[in-house]
């Protein structure tokens, strides 16, 4: 009489199934075991932007849970998702960045990545001196974002940018800006207000600087630089 199982009789008439049994996993399966498992495809961008998005998540705990999926945006390789407290946007010229807060309503406000400023290219950070809730800044592709407790958001962007950025941003003498660059869309003339002057710039006339503290005038390393410029300056962020 044959004493074996049927739990036996089976593994023993088909022996081939038993190697295609998973095998216990003694760590945490990687990122790596995942993209083997669904065959990674390199041109799938979302296999990239997933863990790049959780790891910059990862960064900022204060982001809250997430309330939406990866989502892709339009046709272009960027994908958003976002949290209880923010979001983070990701491509691949520029990374993973999370935006939040006035920042990041200034930014929706003007177009969000559809607009001139494009996508976040840091995450926000804090201006040195002040405390986090008091002011902030990040960089975008095209342009900055600043805010501050006393002023709210405001835009930098263009050559009145390149310029502040030239003498020194808001360590410069002209401190923090106050308001939006303004733009004339007849000449391409530009002009921006901050806490102690301003900067205006045309393609006839080039930079103009006010310094309104005369305590605080531009000096003569200052005027040199200036007068090297072109308007093709542009100094990365």
């Amino acid at each position: 009489m044959d004493h074996t199982t049927r739990a036996e009789r089976l593994t023993q008439a088909r022996p081939a199934h038993a190697a295609l049994l998973p095998k216990r996993l003694d760590r945490a399966v990687s990122w790596t075991d995942f993209r083997t498992a669904v065959r990674y495809d390199p041109a799938n961008r979302l296999l990239i932007a997933v863990p790049a998005i959780s790891a910059k998540r990862a960064e900022h705990a204060w982001l809250g849970e997430a309330v939406t999926l990866h989502t892709q945006l339009g046709d272009a390789d960027v994908y958003r998702r976002g949290y209880e407290h923010g979001a983070v946007y990701w491509s691949e010229r520029t990374g993973a960045h999370e935006v939040h807060g006035e920042i990041a309503e200034r930014w929706l406000a003007v177009g969000g990545e559809r607009s001139f400023l494009g996508l976040p290219t840091t995450d926000e950070q804090r201006l040195d001196g002040l405390s986090r809730d008091a002011g902030g800044f990040a960089h975008f592709e095209g342009g900055s974002i600043y805010r501050t407790s006393r002023h709210g958001a405001a835009i930098v962007h263009g050559m009145v940018r390149d310029i502040w950025a030239l003498l020194g941003w808001e360590r410069s003498n002209l401190g923090l800006p106050v308001a939006d660059v303004l733009v004339d869309p007849a000449t391409g003339a530009m002009s921006g207000c901050f806490e102690h002057g301003t900067i205006a710039w045309s393609p006839s006339r080039g930079p103009e600087i006010t310094v309104a503290d005369a305590c605080a005038a531009l000096d003569a390393s200052d005027r040199d630089a200036l007068g090297r410029l072109s308007t093709a300056f542009a100094p990365k962020a």
